[in-house]
């Protein structure tokens, strides 16, 4: 299994492989495996705050094509609607306060 998860470590895109560390994309990518085996909102919740703090690190982009991959082909596209509305609703909810109103 490590040696499937070092080629697709060197296959990944230049800009994704150099913000990772092999040994933290290792550990990642078994944590993703354990955890990630069903989906529901739960998942969907999980990587729409992916999709929004991806915009700062690249590699919360890695870990949503790895869940993804895990997707069945019916549910991938009903799933990922509910992922891109609820990287929305983070974003609007989570966005920094205006100047004026931090404390």
């Amino acid at each position: 299994m490590n040696e499937l998860y070092k080629q697709d470590y060197e296959n990944l895109p230049p800009d994704e492989k150099a913000a990772w560390n092999y040994d933290h994309y290792l550990r990642t990518r078994i944590a993703i495996d354990k955890y990630f085996v069903s989906y529901g909102l739960d998942v969907a919740m999980v990587t729409g705050m992916m999709e929004r703090a991806k915009e700062l690190d690249v590699r919360y982009q890695t870990m949503i094509d790895l869940i993804d991959k895990k997707l069945l082909p019916p549910l991938s596209q009903e799933l990922n609607g509910l992922e891109s509305l609820f990287a929305d609703l983070f974003r609007e909810v989570l966005r920094p306060l205006p100047n004026e109103i931090k404390y």
